[in-house]
């Protein structure tokens, strides 16, 4: 399993559409082959969000980049988000 991890900040005062912007997407990224699963982490005083989302295979991940990238650039758009950093990790242990 793959997971890709963005750290982003926005105003905290955005936090919560920046969450119903993710929940609004998800009914879709949920019909991506591969797709095991998605957090949305925030910290509603200093406006700094990470997400995880979970991928049955580094090829599975590496489909939904594009659509992934345009829904960050959605996000800076809309909500002034800026992304401080996209990685892609192995899961070597899960629970």
């Amino acid at each position: 399993m793959f997971a890709r991890v963005i750290s982003a900040q926005t105003a905290p005062d955005r936090v919560d559409s920046a969450v119903r912007i993710a929940q609004e997407q998800l009914p879709g990224v949920r019909e991506q082959p591969g797709f095991s699963g998605f957090y949305l982490l925030a910290d509603r005083t200093s406006g700094k969000l990470v997400t995880i989302s979970l991928w049955q295979s580094h090829e599975d991940l590496r489909a939904v980049e594009a659509p992934a990238a345009q829904l960050r650039g959605r996000a800076a758009g809309e909500l002034g988000v800026t992304t401080s950093g996209v990685n892609v990790y192995e899961v070597a242990v899960a629970a």
